[in-house]
This record gives C-alpha cells, structure tokens and sequence, in this order.
C-alpha cells in the first residue's frame, strides 16, 4: 500500500485524508497536534508535528493556506526524496511560485480543486483539475489519487482560482442582497439564515442543473427582458 502525507489537516486536508484512507496509508502532518490527532484518531491514521515523517511517504499533498505553504517549504527540503510526488491543493498558490522553493522541482505539481468544503461534505461533486502540463506518469498517479474525492479533468490552475473567486464573490454579493431586501421588508431575522442557506442555496442548484420549478424560471424570464432592454 503507498503512503501519502498529508501537511495540514484543515478543512479540505481532513477532508481529502477521509476520502482516500481506505486505499492508502496516511501520515498527518499538522502543528495543531490536538487537531491532527482528532483526525488520525478517526481514520486509524498516523499523527505527529514532525516534517520528517514524511521521509516515509509516496506523496506529499500540501494542504495549506496560501501565506504558510511558502514559508513551509524550505523547511521540508531535507526530508524530500527525488522519487516522491509533492502536490500543491492551494487554490490561491500557483506551482510557478514555488519552484524556486523546492527541491526536486520536477515532481511538484498542482491539484487543484472546485468545490467548497462543506458542499462536498454534504455530497456534492467536485471538479479536481490535475495541472495539464505535468507528465503522463505524474498525471496517472494523480488521477488514481484524487478520483477518490472527485470528478478529474485537466486544465490551468489559474482558472480554477478564477473559478472559486469569481463564484465566492458572488455568492457573498447575493447573500448580502438577500439580507438587506428581508430587511426593507421587516422580515424577521430568524428567517435570513434558511432563505439563504436553504431556498437561495438550493435555487442555485437547480438552475445550474436546467432543473427549477415554475416560480424560478418565471424570475428567469422576467430578469432575461429586463436585461435584454
């Protein structure tokens, strides 16, 4: 069985280690050991604070916020092996920015992912985008990898920060929207959260899948000519 470590055991680092636990060894890397061994506690995993477990690993996946995956990496240099895999998930971090961080440059690569943690928990699909450039080996391994969590296409990675920032904006604008027009109308503020998280949130998905009811498609239809004027 190949091992893959994990550093950083946030949302979508835990998130990936369920996913992937039954078909892998998994070591977590985390400075927030209480965290780190919540999670290695639930998926009979290995925890620790230590970079130099993943000596031991096949693949490295860096689950980390953009400003600490900088920081972190000449920290790891003295534990990497030119065989192993280290896999950049950082939406806002582009692989250009870390080559001259990194040793073994050649087998960094980026695995990017659309899709919001709490979605995906709840049974929405992911798109993962294995960087379309990296090698035929390299993408074999990812797609065996990551199909655990899934949908995998290839593509730039630079589209997929687009992607998450043009579709977080937005969803921010509207649900900020909502919230002042329940206001004007002196609805009850205990009714804010469900129009949000339950009819806006579920409108949205059914119109991205063509599936809305007669009520959305009329405000579909009145939105089309006002904007077509």
């Amino acid at each position: 069985m190949e091992t893959i470590a994990i550093i950083g055991t946030g949302r979508m680092g835990s998130l990936i280690a369920r996913k992937i636990k039954d078909k892998y060894r998994i070591l977590l890397v985390d400075k927030d050991i209480r965290r780190c061994g919540n999670l290695a506690k639930d998926i009979h995993s290995i925890a620790t604070g230590n970079l130099e477990v993943i000596k031991d690993a096949d693949y490295i996946i860096l689950a980390l916020p953009d400003r600490v995956i900088r920081d972190i990496l000449p920290n790891i240099n003295s534990f990497l092996k030119g065989h192993q895999i280290v896999i950049n998930i950082s939406t806002s971090t582009m692989k250009k920015d870390l080559l001259d961080k990194i040793n073994y440059r050649q087998n960094l690569i980026s695995v990017k992912i659309i899709g919001h943690y709490e979605e995906i928990n709840l049974g929405e699909i992911p798109l993962i985008i294995i960087e379309e450039t990296a090698k035929d080996e390299i993408k074999t391994k990812m797609i065996e990898i990551f199909s655990n969590i899934g949908i995998v296409l290839f593509g730039k990675e630079e589209d997929v920060e687009k992607v998450n920032t043009i579709a977080g904006e937005e969803a921010i604008k509207a649900a900020i929207n909502i919230k002042k027009r329940l206001m004007e109308q002196n609805i009850k503020q205990e009714y804010w959260s469900i129009a949000i998280r339950n009819v806006a949130s579920g409108t949205m998905k059914a119109f991205s899948s063509g599936d809305i009811g007669p009520f959305a498609k009329r405000v579909v239809e009145e939105l089309e000519k006002k904007n077509s004027l």
